[in-house]
């Protein structure tokens, strides 16, 4: 087959989400996916500058495919570019990785697509209203259900979402769920997590979560949880956040003033994934407050790495979870609170009992499998063109 895919975030410096989903894929699309059998276009916006230190390799089945439209905020690169490129290079099979898909043309309508709906969340949920890309998703996500041969996405909870707010036929979508990072997967060096805390809690236990400014990932609510824990239990561990939190740093110290615990909460900056991987290792307990996730990657990285997990029991959380993490309500900072306490007094110290279990079951995430599954479904795909 000749494949192509939506390969634009995978050619960032510092990829996050989708970025790190397809450079994953086309890693491990090198041996599923071999030449000459198989041909791989990875159709890209941005150049990685020449001295970039994380740079995409591509394999010998693999070819990168620059393409730029001017008219950025009307999202010509998708609009009018990639419908074009698509007939004019011949593919078996495109895959739209970013939620979205070009349009096809009545009279040209292409190839076969499949594209990966992460989730839809952005197109029902008021947050982040501001960012172009937003109100582009909630303008096409209903023509890209109709047009997608076959739909991936990564959780049950998020295949129930697409199938209820689109009509769409359940035999249409397929959970592909993601994967662990390779470094996840092999654990944290010896001594890593004893270094976290001497790093960054003075040698001491801490609480670690994952920090974003956008409002449905909660971490105003979770400081303000930690506050009101704190006053029923003042030997609480410190709390660490980490990355995401960007210019609106100052916006969440603040909330931790007026929570009484800025003291107690350390605001890390972004973490190279040995770092993050270290720091996971280190902590007494993973804290993943966000109001609703198409999955929950934090989750499944902290069990992975033998680390208790208190997460909300919204959307996908507890599918990741499973029975070896521990819930609370996000839109209740009482519940919160209490299940922090709750966590550190009875969760925590039994952990080491079901440890090994928790980590044999989200160990089978791997991205060789979702790779598997991803060229399985462009198969299937391009035998219906």
């Amino acid at each position: 087959m000749r494949i192509g895919i939506d390969a634009r975030e995978g050619f960032r410096p510092h990829p996050r989400g989708i970025g790190l989903y397809v450079r994953h894929l086309a890693r491990e699309f090198a041996a599923l996916a071999p030449a000459p059998e198989h041909e791989l276009l990875l159709y890209h916006q941005l150049l990685l500058p020449p001295d970039c230190d994380n740079p995409f390799v591509l394999a010998n089945n693999q070819r990168a495919v620059h393409t730029d439209i001017p008219g950025g905020r009307f999202h010509s690169w998708e609009r009018l570019q990639m419908p074009w490129r698509l007939r004019r290079d011949r593919l078996d099979v495109y895959h739209g990785t970013y939620n979205t898909l070009p349009p096809r043309w009545p009279l040209w309508k292409g190839p076969p697509m499949v594209v990966t709906l992460h989730d839809l969340i952005v197109t029902w949920y008021d947050d982040d209203l501001h960012d172009p890309f937003t109100r582009y998703a909630r303008q096409v996500t209903p023509r890209v259900v109709r047009d997608a041969t076959l739909i991936l996405t990564v959780s049950e909870w998020s295949k129930r979402d697409i199938c209820e707010r689109h009509g769409c036929d359940p035999g249409k979508v397929r959970i592909t769920r993601n994967g662990l990072h390779p470094e996840v997967l092999k654990g944290a060096p010896t001594g890593a997590g004893d270094d976290a805390r001497r790093r960054f809690a003075e040698g001491r236990p801490y609480l670690f979560a994952v920090g974003a400014s956008l409002e449905r990932k909660n971490t105003g609510r979770l400081i303000e949880a930690f506050g009101l824990a704190r006053q029923r239990r003042p030997d609480l561990p410190h709390l660490l956040l980490v990355s995401g939190l960007g210019k609106a740093v100052d916006r969440f110290r603040e909330r931790a003033t007026a929570a009484g615990v800025l003291e107690h909460v350390r605001f890390l900056p972004y973490l190279s994934q040995q770092d993050l991987i270290a720091t996971y290792a280190g902590a007494a307990l993973c804290v993943y407050p966000s109001l609703v996730e198409g999955w929950g990657i934090p989750v499944t990285e902290a069990l992975a790495l033998g680390t208790p997990v208190l997460t909300s029991n919204t959307s996908a959380m507890p599918e990741a979870g499973g029975d070896d993490a521990r819930y609370f309500d996000p839109n209740d900072v009482d519940s919160m609170a209490v299940a922090l306490i709750d966590a550190i007094e009875r969760y925590v110290p039994t952990w080491p009992q079901r440890r090994d279990q928790a980590m044999a079951r989200v160990r089978q995430l791997t991205w060789t499998r979702t790779a598997e599954q991803t060229l399985q479904a462009y198969r299937d795909a391009a035998a219906r063109r």
